[in-house]
């Protein structure tokens, strides 16, 4: 049976169990894993297994779930380096010995790539990209041993990342600075997708009646983080420039925690600050609102579509983000707008309150171009082309 192997780190320590738990998220919380499911789910006649390194944790695991392998390797920090684990490069060189699998490394811009592109470039290796900064953009905006560091980075991915055979990029702006390193090598424009079956669209007048709403009013939503990099001023700028002009209009902050940068700003502003939600009840937060709005304008913003907007679409409310330019499918004038701008930002939410009819078939624009399935789909061909080239049946 041909093999795929994810392999990922630990990236959101906070959420991470360090231990075995009830519910498994101890093997089953980060990209890597998500990614292994859905494809195991779609394509059950390849074993996959997902390997992560983690510096938080001291005890290894390994358990099989939904019929993938999860392995957690404990790992030793080195500094802004990133992890390393001698135990997980031994048993990786085995199992490249005994099945010699595709190599799936989760995220590019950082050393586990790094790794695994020096150490088995004679394997297939596939990567994704979810917004990470290359050294080649660092070192641009940064002085000091910082810029050291992303210098002795640029030099890294020189050496390694040409050993990478297929790169599965989330934002179109990030492809150049693939190029810088590994010219010439083949890439996509992709999203890990979502399931639509956990986003499922209210009649807009009832939503705001569950949720207690004026239903006279019209609402802009931002799902996300109140940090510089989202640009929330920038976007309680904008709403109170369209509520001078439209009163009804108000503004739902979402995902949020007190202790974050522009918390007090939003506050202050008079929009809504909802904080955390949990994620079977944003449903009814999407489909309750005229407008989704995702700042994305800063040259620093490598996040593809982002996960939010594609949950909004799939509630049946538009969207309005630069973010949309990376969209996959071909109907962006349907459902939503795609400043480059302030004053298109402004502008595009205006549109959208005023003339909310001109825009359609955005669950099914979701469902067709990012759902779980389609993303499998995808991967499946890329990894038959790599079997085929590297000679495993």
């Amino acid at each position: 049976m041909k093999k795929v192997i994810y392999l990922h780190k630990n990236f959101d320590p906070d959420y991470t169990p360090k231990v075995p738990d009830e519910e498994d998220r101890f093997y089953t919380y980060g990209f890597g894993s998500n990614l292994a499911k859905n494809f195991k789910l779609y394509h059950p006649e390849y074993e996959v297994e997902v390997w992560r390194i983690d510096s938080y944790t001291k005890q290894y695991g390994e358990k099989v779930i939904n019929g993938v392998l999860m392995r957690i390797f404990p790992a030793v920090m080195f500094g802004p380096f990133g992890e390393f684990s001698i135990r997980f490069i031994r048993e990786l060189k085995k199992e490249v010995k005994k099945s010699n699998p595709i190599l799936f490394v989760v995220h590019v811009h950082h050393w586990l790539l790094y790794q695994i592109a020096w150490f088995f470039k004679k394997s297939p290796i596939v990567t994704s990209h979810h917004g990470d900064w290359s050294p080649f953009y660092k070192i641009k905006k940064r002085k000091g041993l910082k810029k050291l560091k992303d210098f002795i980075d640029t030099i890294t991915e020189r050496l390694t990342l040409k050993n990478v055979d297929y790169f599965f990029i989330c934002d179109y702006f990030s492809i150049p600075y693939i190029e810088k390193a590994a010219p010439g090598r083949e890439t996509m424009i992709f999203s890990s997708g979502l399931n639509t079956e956990h986003f499922i669209p209210y009649d807009k007048l009832e939503a705001k009646k569950m949720l207690g709403w004026d239903v006279n009013k019209k609402y802009i939503l931002y799902v996300g983080k109140l940090y510089d990099i989202k640009q929330p001023k920038e976007l309680i700028e904008i709403w109170k420039e369209i509520k001078e002009e439209m009163p009804e209009v108000e503004l739902i902050l979402i995902g949020n925690r007190e202790d974050e940068e522009f918390y007090p700003l939003a506050v202050k502003s008079g929009a809504q600050v909802l904080g955390r939600i949990l994620n079977n009840q944003l449903s009814a937060y999407y489909s309750a609102c005229e407008v989704y709005v995702l700042m994305a304008l800063r040259d620093d913003y490598f996040g593809g579509t982002g996960i939010a907007p594609l949950e909004s679409l799939a509630c049946n409310t538009p969207v309005v983000s630069y973010s949309m330019r990376n969209y996959i499918g071909d109907n962006m004038s349907e459902i939503g707008e795609v400043p480059d701008s302030i004053e298109g930002y402004k502008q595009a939410i205006i549109k959208i309150l005023k003339n909310p009819c001109l825009y359609k078939n955005m669950r099914e624009s979701v469902e067709k171009f990012y759902s779980y399935r389609v993303f499998a789909g995808k991967s499946q061909k890329v990894f038959e082309k790599l079997f085929a080239k590297y000679k495993i049946e």
